[in-house]
C-alpha cells in the first residue's frame, strides 16, 4: 500500500468529521471509511465505502483507474442491459455519492424489472427504507419497513426490519413506540443476536442505563 501511493497516487488522508468537513461536504461523505478516487482536477472517478483487504483495495482503485466498475462504466453497460444486479450497484453507487433521487430510480427499476419479494428487490426495498431513516422521513421509512416485514415474513428481512422499526422510531424521539417495538422484536426474535442490543436501548430510553452509541 505505501509503495502504491508513493508511486501510482497522491494519496490525502481528510479528518472529515472535525478538520476538514468542506472536503466531506464536497464529495457529500456520510460514512467512514470512505476512499475518494479523483482525478488531477480533483473530480471524481469513484470511491470505495468501508474496509478491505489490501489486496481487494489496490484491485478496486486500479481498476477505477481503468475505467472498470466506476459509475461511467456500469451506466453505459445498463444501457444495453437488464440485469437487476447492475442496477442494483448503479443505485448503490448513487447512494454513497450523496444521490439519493437517482438512487431511488435505480432501487425501483430493481424491483420493478423482478419480483417484488425475490431477494434482490428485499435489498433494493430495504435500502429505500434507511434512505427514507437517513433523511429524516421517520415515518415513511417506519412504514416501509413494516410493509417489507409483512411481505419477507419468516426471512433475516422480517428480522432485520424488526430492530429497524424500534431503531427508527428512537432516532425520531417516539421513547414509548420505541420500547414497545424493542420488546416486540426480543418476543419475536428471542434468539437473534440482536436482542442484547434491544435490551440494552430499553433499559437506555428507561432512564435506567448509560446511554452507548
Amino acid at each position: 500500500m505505501v509503495e502504491f501511493f508513493s508511486t501510482e497516487m497522491i494519496f490525502a488522508k481528510v479528518h472529515a468529521e472535525k478538520a476538514d468537513s468542506l472536503t466531506a461536504k464536497k464529495y457529500k461523505v456520510s460514512g467512514f471509511p470512505t476512499f475518494v478516487v479523483t482525478d488531477s482536477k480533483g473530480k471524481e472517478i469513484d470511491r470505495i465505502v468501508g474496509y478491505l483487504e489490501a489486496k481487494d483495495f489496490l484491485a478496486k482503485v486500479n481498476d477505477y483507474q481503468n475505467g472498470i466498475g466506476t459509475l461511467d462504466d456500469l451506466l453505459s453497460k445498463a444501457e444495453a442491459s437488464k440485469d437487476r444486479t447492475l442496477y442494483f450497484e448503479i443505485a448503490d453507487k448513487y447512494k454513497y455519492r450523496g444521490a439519493p433521487e437517482d438512487a431511488k430510480t435505480w432501487f425501483e427499476k430493481v424491483v420493478a424489472d423482478g419480483e417484488p419479494t425475490d431477494s434482490l428487490s428485499g435489498e433494493a426495498r430495504f435500502s429505500l427504507a434507511d434512505m427514507m431513516r437517513r433523511n429524516k422521513e421517520y415515518d415513511a421509512s417506519i412504514a416501509a419497513f413494516r410493509t417489507i416485514k409483512s411481505d419477507f415474513k419468516g426471512t433475516h428481512f422480517d428480522e432485520t426490519a424488526s430492530i429497524y422499526i424500534p431503531y427508527v422510531a428512537m432516532k425520531k424521539g417516539d421513547t414509548a413506540n420505541a420500547i414497545l417495538e424493542f420488546k416486540n422484536f426480543i418476543k419475536q426474535f428471542p434468539e437473534s443476536e440482536d436482542v442484547e442490543y434491544a435490551t440494552t436501548k430499553i433499559s437506555e430510553l428507561k432512564g435506567e442505563a448509560k446511554e452507548s452509541k
